[in-house]
């Protein structure tokens, strides 16, 4: 007995070097922590569904309680002027009393200061009392769903609605239509890495008849007026862009670009006009942010990944497989901080 004990004590250095040197090309995932990203706020009482910081300190939540256990459908802005350490609770009044009309779809949030917000449905509301009270001010705009909002200044913004771009320089008294295409969809979102210089993706997409394409607009006069792109690798094969589900610019050159169907992520380095594949795996279901030219982040649901080389490589930073507890949408600020809403009614912080 002793014998065998001896060979197996003798057999072990030789496995350990054997582990080892397999071990150099697994697969596995890179150990990640999962409290680089920690809950901050929890509310089962309320959905939680549009985020947007105007500084580091300061954060709007809109929030519903539609579907939970109560008979009136109430909606409430969510404050925060620490950080994400406190929150603060508004009841919205959801009845224009100017132009006597409920307000059914006030949703995405949108601070001009800190207690002037837009909201956003089918039309645009503004409160000047941080969301206690709401008018609409583009009751001339009709049709689809206003997609995205982009803050000029305190009366200058501009609207994705359906295939229309509009724009108010007054706060919005009157709207004008600075670009309407007969492409199909609808535009997506914003991108304004300076004051004049922005751009906006449109696209389509439909699995039934393997259809999908896109166009990204470019606009150097803060959208006064807005030009189709045309650019390679898809010019020159004669082909569309495919759909765009995140786009983004860090400056006026550098931008990132994700296909939802072939969960690509290619980048330009000279504003929009060519773009050079990154990352051929990257499902990042619209939830996709740099906050540099090398740092990022982008999101499937329930993982959040992080790149330090531009999307080349990229590892989780976060994981959550808990039943209803995927991420719905998220936003930055200049710190590099991160916020998202869950399914689960929480609001998540990046604290490392």
């Amino acid at each position: 007995m002793k014998e065998y004990y001896h060979k197996i004590l003798n057999l072990f250095p030789l496995v350990c070097i054997i582990y080892l040197l397999t071990g150099c090309d697994r697969k596995d995932e890179d150990i990640f922590q999962n409290d680089n990203w920690q809950t901050i706020y929890q509310n089962d009482d309320l959905e939680l569904y549009s985020i947007s910081f105007l500084d580091k300190d300061n954060g709007f939540v809109m929030a519903d309680s539609s579907g939970i256990h109560v008979t009136n459908d109430w909606k409430f802005v969510l404050w925060t002027e620490d950080g994400g350490n406190t929150w603060y609770h508004i009841t919205c009044s959801t009845y224009d009393t100017v132009n006597e009309f409920p307000l059914y779809d006030i949703g995405s949030i949108f601070p001009i200061s800190l207690n002037v917000l837009l909201t956003t449905g089918d039309q645009v509301h503004k409160s000047i009392d941080k969301g206690k009270t709401w008018v609409n001010v583009s009751p001339q705009l009709r049709g689809s769903t206003i997609n995205d909002v982009h803050i000029i200044d305190s009366i200058t913004w501009l609207v994705a609605k359906g295939n229309h771009i509009v724009r108010t320089n007054n706060g919005g008294q009157t709207w004008q239509t600075v670009f309407q295409t007969d492409f199909m969809g609808a535009f997506d979102r914003f991108s304004f890495p300076s004051t004049n210089v922005g751009y906006a993706n449109i696209g389509v997409k439909d699995y039934d008849h393997a259809l999908s394409a896109g166009l990204i607009l470019k606009t150097i006069d803060s959208g006064v007026t807005w030009t189709v792109m045309d650019p390679e690798p898809w010019k020159s094969g004669e082909v569309s862009i495919p759909y765009i589900c995140a786009l983004q610019f860090i400056t006026e050159e550098i931008g990132y670009i994700s296909t939802f169907d072939e969960y690509k992520l290619y980048k330009s380095i000279d504003g929009g006009n060519n773009w050079t594949l990154v990352h051929n795996n990257n499902n990042s279901i619209g939830l996709e942010y740099f906050i540099s030219e090398n740092i990022g982040y982008y999101s499937n649901g329930d993982t959040i990944f992080v790149t330090g080389d531009g999307g080349k490589k990229w590892k989780i930073d976060y994981y959550n497989t808990t039943l209803n507890s995927d991420i719905l949408t998220w936003t930055f600020v200049d710190t590099g901080k991160g916020y998202a809403l869950t399914r689960d009614h929480r609001i998540i912080k990046k604290i490392k």
